[in-house]
């Protein structure tokens, strides 16, 4: 009966963030605000009632039209609001009616992971979804994701649910994270400099808000006007904007494992409160060392793909994305979507050879759906892969 009520709350709460999402993903890509003005009619622009704004009901009752103007409102928005209440519900009967995440417990005391998680999910969906259409990831949802991920694993730190760092690994991190805010300062001060203007490879929209040409014709045309452009010199910048990071995370694991006084002081810190602080500080730490090992596998990638294949590889956009993932369910999360990614992108390859004419997708939604499964399924495929290292184990 418990699981009932929650069920029902849950169910509601995600057809409402829907219908929130909804909003992101039209007026986000297209720079306008997404507080101001209420929800209207993009056609007739009159403002739409409260009680027509009712997530899933509302569209079904006006039959997916306004109620002005009567001209058709788009049936994805339908699609949003009931996916979004189905993933959140799934996610809840995942990880509570049948404990498939080790560590969970009761929804009461582990709320803060859950809606780690589900703003997680959400913000997936809502990435994916503007991806699709402006092949664009807006950073702006990536930031939100990690905050919240950084916020619930220092309020609610759990080792089975977020994997602990050692103190010179949070020292590390601590590093990182200080040379990351140094480059920034320096990138907003004009002392570095953005590589390939990223700002080109924002999508055009016409005065009704729809793409002026497809996603497809608009990315070759961008990349198009990137002729010229030398991508390993290009690259040079991206690797000039992470030393400082690089070397931060040096010297920070340095000082505590080689500085006597240093590493006093770092264990003192953490054993303060009789270990309270310090298990606070290792959710935080584990949190941050998940945001950076998640950057850290497309933005490597990226930086090696084009060194050796002189074009540029993958998007930054997408770092920001498994970087988001990392903040929020730690390091292996998209450390196993960054392998899954390529299988559901290969189906589709496989798909499309066999339709003919459809169009490729950006990389966005299969590093979305790689985390997705990940984060469901992360400790099945766990135990899967802990075979292959006894396997490997007894070899030695």
């Amino acid at each position: 009966m418990q699981h009932a009520v929650w069920i029902i709350f849950v169910a509601a709460f995600g057809a409402c963030i829907g219908s929130f999402l909804n909003v992101v993903i039209w007026r986000l890509p297209r720079g306008l605000s997404i507080v101001f003005p209420g929800s209207h009619c993009p056609c007739c622009g009159r403002r739409i009632r409260w009680f027509d704004n009712v997530p899933i009901f509302s569209w079904l009752w006006l039959r997916g039209r306004c109620r002005f103007c009567r001209v058709g409102i788009s049936p994805r928005y339908l699609c949003i609001e009931a996916f979004t209440a189905i993933l959140l519900v799934g996610m809840y009967v995942a990880y509570y009616v049948f404990p498939m995440r080790a560590g969970m417990g009761r929804f009461a005391e582990t709320w803060p992971v859950f809606l780690s998680h589900a703003t997680l999910l959400c913000g997936l969906l809502a990435c994916s979804a503007i991806d699709l259409e402006s092949y664009h990831v807006p950073l702006e949802v990536c930031w939100l994701i990690s905050l919240v991920g950084l916020a619930a694993a220092t309020y609610y730190p759990s080792n089975q649910l977020l994997p602990e760092v050692s103190q010179p690994t949070a020292a590390a991190c601590l590093g990182a994270a200080v040379g990351l805010a140094i480059s920034n300062v320096l990138m907003h001060y004009g002392f570095l400099q953005p590589s390939f203007l990223d700002a080109e490879m924002h999508p055009r929209f016409d005065k009704e808000g729809d793409l002026g040409e497809s996603p497809a014709i608009q990315h070759r045309v961008a990349m198009t006007a990137r002729n010229g452009v030398q991508p390993r010199v290009e690259m040079l910048r991206e690797v000039l904007f992470l030393a400082p990071a690089v070397l931060g995370a040096v010297g920070g694991y340095w000082l505590v494992t080689k500085c006597a006084g240093v590493g006093g002081a770092w264990s003192s810190l953490f054993a303060l409160a009789d270990g309270r602080v310090g298990m606070h500080l290792n959710g935080l730490f584990g949190a941050v060392f998940g945001y950076l090992i998640g950057g850290l596998w497309i933005w490597g990638m990226r930086i090696f793909g084009t060194f050796l294949f002189g074009r540029e590889a993958m998007g930054l956009g997408d770092a920001h994305l498994m970087a988001a993932a990392g903040a929020a369910a730690g390091w292996k999360v998209p450390t196993m979507a960054f392998f899954l990614a390529p299988i559901f992108g290969l189906l589709w390859a496989m798909y499309l050879l066999a339709r003919r004419g459809q169009r490729e997708l950006p990389y966005g939604p299969w590093l979305s759906a790689g985390v997705a499964v990940a984060l469901l399924f992360h400790d099945r495929i766990s135990r899967f892969l802990d075979q292959f290292s006894e396997v490997f184990g007894g070899l030695r």
